[in-house]
């Protein structure tokens, strides 16, 4: 169920792109975990994704930046959670390589151009397949079916980024517990969908773990749950997720070659 405080930020979200973008406005959608099922109120973000009949000129994304960052400094606790982006309506049917959209990430209040890599293709799945549109037409009107291969391939990309980001002891990234267990369930989610071709809720990738993973992560996997809020710096605890992001993005270069496209 989507906080009351979500969906008011949502409202007020929309209401300000009507403001800008009149005609221009052809839908907003949700992603992430509002539609995997997995929402956090304490921990989640806020995604969204936003499509225009045609790409915005530069006096509406001049309207849209000034409407963000009157947004971020409203007294809603989600307002500096909202990630969101602008698609318009021929980009939005293929996630094409190389791709740089208006994107507003968690935290910053600040509209700008931004790469938009495979992990794209997660989120036009998650948008095609769960209960997303807040507004406009249904998104399968605007993007195209994505196949369990297309899934399965995105991951395979995020975990070849994640094997970079844990071999990689000294990143600051690698901070307090609470991201420890962040981890942990992102790559159970990955391990998971690799598995079915398939996106679902980090909670259900973790049972899952639970009863599939071998020794020692499924173990891992279960101690994690205790350092969801945990601000504690524990470099051991980063070493063993270090540990399992590696085994697992091996396991996903094996799994990935035997499936089916």
């Amino acid at each position: 169920m989507i906080p009351g405080e979500v969906t008011a930020l949502l409202t007020e979200l929309l209401a300000g792109q009507q403001a800008v973008l009149g005609a221009n406005l052809l839908g907003l959608y949700l992603r992430g975990s509002l539609v995997t099922g997995d929402f956090d109120p304490l921990t989640s973000d806020v995604d969204a994704l936003c499509v225009t009949e045609t790409a915005l000129s530069a006096a509406e994304l001049e309207a849209l930046a000034a409407m963000h960052l009157r947004l971020a400094a409203s007294s809603n606790r989600y307002a500096r959670e909202l990630e969101l982006a602008y698609w318009p309506r021929a980009a939005a049917r293929r996630w094409t390589p190389d791709e740089r959209w208006s994107t507003l990430y968690r935290g910053s209040g600040v509209l700008e151009a931004q790469p938009h890599g495979e992990n794209w293709v997660l989120e036009r799945w998650a948008m095609l397949n769960g209960e997303s549109t807040v507004h406009g037409p249904p998104p399968e009107t605007l993007f195209e079916p994505v196949s369990a291969g297309q899934v399965r391939r995105a991951v395979l990309g995020r975990l070849r980024d994640w094997h970079a980001f844990a071999t990689t002891l000294d990143d600051p990234g690698w901070s307090h517990r609470g991201h420890a267990a962040y981890a942990v369930e992102t790559i159970c989610r990955m391990l998971n969908t690799l598995q079915t071709g398939q996106l679902g809720s980090k909670p259900a990738a973790v049972r899952w773990a639970l009863l599939n993973l071998p020794e020692p992560w499924r173990e891992l996997v279960a101690r994690s749950a205790a350092w969801k809020n945990d601000a504690g710096v524990d470099p051991e605890t980063n070493t063993e997720v270090q540990g399992f992001t590696v085994w697992a993005s091996q396991l996903g270069e094996v799994g990935v070659n035997r499936s089916s496209p």
